[in-house]
């Protein structure tokens, strides 16, 4: 409050996806970005079994912020922004970075089931061959 007794609201500036990385390091809860965030690394967390090691917490730190920043550049894109060439650098970028964070992680889709081959299909259909 000020002295004379009114209250003042400070505006949150809008997060983006160029946003300054302290700018999201300071996100408070009350955004859905932060929301975003705490779900991605509950999921990750989850995924890797609950517990993590210290090097898996800060992969899952680094992956939450930058699946954060690709689904604000895609949010942007969706609204009609026109990209620039930084976007484009960038979506590229920061794409190839998060697959390879997820590979570390053990998060490659190495468990997905493995597509039946033709030949497979076909003894399966004719199994005296």
């Amino acid at each position: 409050m000020c002295p004379h007794g009114v209250r003042t609201y400070r505006i949150m500036t809008p997060i983006g996806p160029h946003s300054r990385p302290g700018r999201l390091a300071i996100i408070d809860g009350r955004r859905a970005e932060a929301r975003r965030l705490k779900d991605i690394k509950t999921d990750l967390t989850n995924l890797v079994g609950g517990s993590p090691s210290a090097a898996q917490r800060l992969l899952i730190q680094r992956i939450a912020f930058l699946t954060l920043r690709l689904e604000l550049m895609d949010r942007e894109s969706l609204a009609g922004k026109p990209e620039t060439e930084r976007d484009a650098r960038s979506y590229l970028a920061w794409s190839n970075a998060l697959a390879r964070m997820l590979q570390k992680l053990g998060l490659d889709g190495g468990d997905t089931p493995k597509a039946p081959t033709l030949s497979e299909l076909l003894k399966e259909k004719n199994p005296t061959r």
